[in-house]
């Protein structure tokens, strides 16, 4: 399980995909959340959208500093974890390179 600053918990799953984008929802919905709150404080100056940025930084400071701690009890796992990571996110980039492949009518990306 990895935790987001506010508390939310995101459960492993055997699906790595499923799980990369549940971590990823999660990220992006508390963290909005987040920010929205604390744009609306008395005082504040940052933009919600500066604080959003913040609080997605925050939380993948957050989850890299529990990978840490992952890979101190389970490298194998941590390994696993960050290649899935890295992996993912570099699939969600390619759609920036407009490549195309023949995909034998499976119509996914991987």
């Amino acid at each position: 399980m990895i935790k987001l600053i506010n508390g939310t918990t995101v459960e492993y799953t055997d699906d790595f995909d499923r799980f990369f984008q549940n971590l990823l929802d999660a990220v992006i919905q508390e963290s909005r959340i987040s920010a929205k709150n604390k744009s609306s404080l008395a005082g504040e100056t940052k933009s919600e959208r500066e604080l959003f940025l913040q609080e997605i930084m925050d939380n993948c400071i957050f989850i890299t500093y529990q990978l840490f701690n992952i890979y101190k009890e389970n490298e194998k796992f941590s390994q696993f974890i960050v290649t899935g990571f890295i992996f993912n996110s570099v699939i969600i980039a390619l759609r920036e390179y407009n490549i195309s492949f023949p995909d034998d009518g499976a119509n996914i990306v991987h």
